[in-house]
């Protein structure tokens, strides 16, 4: 970019990390100072009335100036990236999720004390420190469109911390249902707590709402202390490769044990035997199943009772589960209704996950595990829906 003269020839932008319609916000560095600086740069035509947000939960502002057509602050620096990008590096399970949640809050309090209510919370003005920490970067945009809807806001970051950037802005109730859906536990708990705390936006007034963010600070710790006890020694938490290895070395491990044991046996008793006695051993043995099999062929009971079952017989009987399990179908492409019936055929349960795309609703997109894998009748399928 070509430098201007004046004070950006001491605060010089190196990366940018967001531009939109209010200004843009690079990661420079001071060089007077030599140190790193974030630089937030906008036109006058967008600049707004500022209100100072003072206090830990606001990057501190070192200098601020204008030049030519734009106006500049400069903020401190913490180690860290803007919320937008977070995903990138690492989605968050729901209670990590939660967890920033709390942090949100937290700011929200802040903001009340110093500058009242219509602070933005979104992804390009909240900064997460490598601590895990949440810092507001633009504190002085501040808006009345934000008035009651700072709960509502506050999902949809955490929604984006879990699942990443969306194309669409999803409706609330659908925001709360994914991030239910993905506790690997039982949903209802989760999605009855998460549809209070929003619900307890609506019906709070102005005056109320220091009221309101107490409560759902202590709502949303409550419900992360529920998920900490539930999840601790959860097998769902436990990935489905683990969970089949585990299930495997289980099979296996008696047998290993049970021939290992019969090995030494052997070892121990066979050199007893004289060559002799083997010999008539193994006639003998020969001689009775030599005697078994002709009984069962002479045994006409036998003969007629499979004539009379295979051809009355409407369907075959499920097969015995193997020590692999069970052969997944392939329902990816058909609608719920047919998916359910193909996986109950092969003895088989399901739960299924609602996800927007442009395919009709209905339709499975992806399943796991894969078709083709075997899986314990325990186990239960995963499908994901198009909403």
């Amino acid at each position: 970019m070509n430098m201007k003269k004046g004070l950006y020839e001491r605060y010089v932008p190196d990366t940018l990390l967001y531009a939109g319609e209010a200004g843009e916000l690079y990661r420079g560095h001071d060089s007077v100072l030599r140190r790193d600086i974030l630089l937030c740069i906008f036109p006058h035509k967008v600049a707004q009335t500022e209100r100072i947000m003072h206090g830990s939960s606001a990057l501190q502002i070192l200098d601020r100036g204008e030049t030519g057509d734009e106006g500049f602050v400069v903020l401190e620096y913490v180690p860290g990236l803007l919320l937008d990008s977070a995903p990138n590096a690492r989605k968050l399970s729901l209670k990590e999720a939660l967890g920033m949640a709390r942090g949100f809050v937290q700011v929200l309090q802040e903001a009340d004390r110093t500058i009242g209510r219509g602070l933005m919370l979104t992804k390009y003005n909240l900064w997460l420190t490598e601590a895990g920490e949440i810092k507001v970067v633009n504190t002085w945009e501040v808006s009345e469109d934000a008035v009651g809807h700072e709960i509502s806001d506050m999902f949809r970051l955490m929604h984006h911390l879990m699942f990443g950037a969306v194309e669409i802005e999803l409706p609330i109730s659908q925001v709360i249902e994914e991030m239910a859906l993905s506790y690997a536990g039982d949903p209802f708990v989760i999605r009855k707590s998460l549809r209070a705390i929003w619900r307890r936006e609506e019906k709070m007034s102005t005056e109320q709402y220091e009221r309101m963010l107490a409560q759902t600070l202590e709502d949303i710790t409550s419900l992360y202390q529920y998920i900490k006890k539930t999840q601790v020694g959860a097998r769902s938490s436990v990935s489905f490769e683990k969970r089949k290895e585990m299930r495997q070395e289980e099979t296996e491990q008696p047998i290993r044990s049970a021939h290992l044991k019969n090995t030494g046996a052997k070892k121990k008793r066979f050199p007893r035997l004289s060559t002799k006695r083997l010999t008539a051993v193994a006639l003998l043995a020969i001689v009775c199943i030599t005697a078994v099999a002709f009984m069962q062929n002479d045994n006409p009971s036998s003969a007629k009772s499979v004539e009379a079952v295979t051809p009355n017989t409407a369907a075959e009987p499920p097969k015995a589960e193997n020590k692999l399990g069970v052969e997944v179908p392939d329902v990816k492409g058909l609608s719920l209704e047919e998916a359910g019936q193909r996986l109950t055929q092969a003895g088989l349960h399901y739960k299924y996950y609602l996800e927007s795309s442009i395919h009709k609703k209905g339709t499975v997109l992806k399943q796991s595990p894969a078709a083709g894998e075997k899986v314990s009748r325990l186990e239960p399928i995963e499908l994901w829906v198009s909403d």
